[in-house]
């Protein structure tokens, strides 16, 4: 694109107020306005995502997400867009370079003095506004304290002599409930109740339009990157500082990824190349050469082309790269084979178990096919006696007699033994 030095800035310029309202002025004013103009969008969203009535919570959430990022985009890339492109009007190289300082100072103002009043009414605000009340609610406290003082001091032992039993224990009782409910009132989560509730929809929206401004129209001014880096630099401390102190606690609550922002930024992308190769083509003074050789349609054709180009390098980045590193990947892997490798350990124990169980009873089974009546009737008694020992440990077993005749000391040891 023409760079903005290609344009001839003599003293008279830089001397001439309009120039600097037309260059500065103008942006600055937008830039204030754009916050109120925000909210009342926000507002027009919620409005709409009502009246869609969505079935679930992400539903909602990610129809509003889309509705205000429109909004929001349309407001602050307007202008842009139309001094890029339609603000020209003519194929003049001078007026393309005045189109394109115009650019420039309009996304160096939203980037810096928009942005920076759009932190102070989201941030400092705010808490201002909190601290004011606090202190009005603390007046208040104290005002009260000293009228149960004033009260309690008047509850003197002359005036309780003036008033009968049942009407100085209602009066003392309700002194009491005073004092009671004041001190409560006076705790700190009262405070922090008054607070806002914090929300991260500003935070993912203002990362996009950041984002945005970067891709789309770093082009045109080149130090947009730095000042966005600051810009994200500074908001990491103004958003510990307002978690807290200036908004209430927030809850936890366990989330897969980003959501619908994903889409969002790689829509972004897609404008983004759009964009630039229609700034390629449309407003750079080394394509002008071009023009007079191919022609104005064999530029635009070279303009497709690269455009698709860079489109497919754009998927094919976007399917090859994982969203994850390879560091938290074997790490995930490392997990899973853990617990898969628990998991059968602990199946192949149990089988084991079972198959130990079932040929136990397969071996009492046999050696008890093996002795007398005699002999099981004995070990009966013997196991009951020993379930009863265990139980009370006081009853005595019987005597054991000595086995038949019939069944020989080996078998009656083997039997034991294999029990």
């Amino acid at each position: 694109t023409a760079p903005i030095l290609a344009v001839e800035l003599n003293k008279e310029h830089l001397r001439d107020p309009d120039f600097w309202i037309i260059i500065i002025g103008f942006p600055t004013a937008l830039g204030l306005i754009l916050p109120l103009l925000n909210f009342c969008l926000r507002k027009v969203s919620l409005w709409l995502n009502e009246l869609e009535n969505h079935r679930t919570e992400a539903e909602y959430r990610t129809h509003f997400i889309i509705k205000v990022f429109a909004f929001r985009f349309v407001c602050y890339f307007a202008a842009l867009y139309y001094y890029s492109f339609i603000g020209v009007g003519t194929t003049d190289p001078q007026a393309t370079e005045h189109g394109i300082v115009r650019v420039a100072s309009t996304l160096f103002t939203y980037i810096t003095i928009a942005h920076w009043w759009n932190i102070c009414i989201n941030v400092f605000f705010p808490l201002l506004l909190y601290r004011w009340r606090i202190y009005r609610d603390r007046l208040r406290l104290k005002k009260e304290l000293r009228k149960l003082e004033k009260a309690e001091l008047e509850l003197t032992p002359s005036l309780e002599n003036c008033l009968s039993a049942e009407k100085r224990l209602e009066k003392k009782k309700q002194l009491l409930n005073k004092r009671l409910l004041l001190e409560h009132a006076q705790a700190n989560i009262w405070e922090e109740i008054v607070l806002p509730e914090h929300d991260s929809f500003t935070e993912y929206l203002f990362a996009v339009t950041q984002f945005a401004y970067v891709t789309c129209f770093s082009v045109i001014l080149p130090i947009t990157p730095l000042i966005v880096l600051f810009n994200h630099l500074l908001n990491m401390r103004l958003d510990a500082f307002k978690l807290c102190r200036g908004r209430r606690r927030p809850l936890a609550l366990k989330t897969g990824g980003i959501g619908v922002w994903n889409h969002v930024l790689h829509v972004v992308t897609v404008i983004a190349i759009l964009t630039n190769c229609s700034l390629m083509a449309l407003t750079s003074s080394q394509f002008s050469w071009l023009a007079n050789e191919i022609g104005t349609l064999g530029v635009f054709a070279l303009a497709i082309g690269w455009e698709h180009f860079m489109l497919l390098v754009k998927y094919i980045m976007q399917l090859t790269v994982s969203r994850m590193p390879q560091t938290v990947q074997d790490e995930i892997r490392r997990k899973k084979y853990d617990q898969e490798r628990k998991r059968y350990m602990q199946l192949r124990l149990k089988k084991r178990n079972s198959s130990y169980g079932t040929t136990e009873k397969k071996k009492s089974s046999i050696t008890s096919s093996k002795k007398s009546p005699s002999a099981v009737k004995k070990d009966e008694q013997v196991m009951d006696c020993r379930e009863i020992t265990k139980s009370t440990r006081s009853v005595a077993c019987p005597p054991i007699e000595e086995a038949s005749s019939n069944m020989s000391g080996s078998s009656i040891i083997e039997g034991y033994d294999e029990r």
